[in-house]
């Protein structure tokens, strides 16, 4: 009867050796490939920066914001107190240090309508207690708009333009105090160039100035809409209809006549030479006609 034939100990001790090498060699080799050198790496800081967004998002938070902020409302009030209310607004524009850009007032003299628009800047401290006032009876805020627009590129741009125009110009101010020259022409061509650059400079600065005050002040537009008062309904048939009808149809007919009145002006000047252009072609016409015959 035959039996399986043991193996021996130092081959079982030789294969588990194997097998241990066997699994642990892919570990030694994944750890090769993952592993960083522990010492400063060049461009480690920008590879990290880029790869994460921290120091653009760090940038863009030191950089200054220039926003200009303009606001927009509509009152409606009665008619009659448009001028007041816009008067009023004035004054307190006046005390809040702000400066007016448009003040307009408009009346409809046989139609009883009148309305009113202003524009201004005021400080952005000065903005909450001015339109507090807006509401101040009878004015009644009907609509309110608020508008922000970035100019943080356009300032920034001019204010590098305007830092290398002013470089030159030293650069050109210094070429022409230290030149050893003594060549007319050389002389008159830098002075040309610093004129020009003095005028860029000037340009650049009114537009970084225009830019700065719309950003460091707040504009408001304002709107008057003025209301007639409703007349009370009558107990009986109400004509109401009936004398706006009547009243619309005067001044259509007002309006034709004036029309009419004012085209007749405009030709009265000319009907003579119109006649005397008229029988000059009647009198060659006739001419024509008897050498024909």
């Amino acid at each position: 009867m035959g039996y399986a034939r043991r193996p021996s100990l130092p081959l079982v001790l030789a294969a588990c050796l194997a097998a241990a090498a066997c699994g642990k060699a892919p570990e030694k080799k994944e750890m090769a490939t993952v592993a960083r050198p522990t010492g400063p790496i060049p461009g480690a800081k920008e590879d990290f920066v880029t790869s994460f967004g921290m120091a653009p998002q760090g940038l863009d938070a030191m950089k200054p914001k220039y926003v200009a902020v303009s606001h927009s409302y509509t009152l409606h009030l009665p008619a009659d107190a448009v001028e007041a209310a816009q008067r009023r607004d004035l004054d307190a524009c006046a005390k809040l240090g702000c400066q007016i850009l448009e003040s307009q007032l408009n009346r409809n003299g046989y139609r009883g309508q009148i309305n009113a628009h202003t524009s201004l800047r005021l400080p952005p401290a000065a903005l909450a207690p001015f339109t507090a006032s807006l509401a101040a009876p009878p004015a009644e805020i009907a609509a309110h708009s608020e508008t922000s627009e970035d100019k943080t590129l356009a300032v920034l741009d001019v204010d590098k333009r305007l830092e290398t125009k002013i470089a030159l110009r030293e650069r050109l101010t210094t070429l022409l105090r230290e030149t050893s020259t003594k060549n007319v022409g050389d002389l008159l061509n830098v002075e040309h160039t610093l004129a020009q650059v003095q005028g860029d400079i000037e340009s650049a600065t009114a537009q970084r100035d225009y830019l700065r005050t719309q950003t460091e002040m707040v504009k408001v537009d304002i709107r008057y809409e003025g209301i007639q008062p409703d007349e009370p309904k009558p107990n009986g048939v109400d004509w109401r209809p009936l004398k706006a009808a009547a009243k619309d149809f005067a001044d259509i007919l007002v309006d034709s006549l004036a029309n009419v009145m004012t085209f007749t002006a405009r030709i009265l000047p000319w009907m003579p030479l119109a006649a005397l252009a008229g029988w000059l072609l009647r009198l060659v016409w006739r001419r024509w006609r008897r050498k024909a015959a």
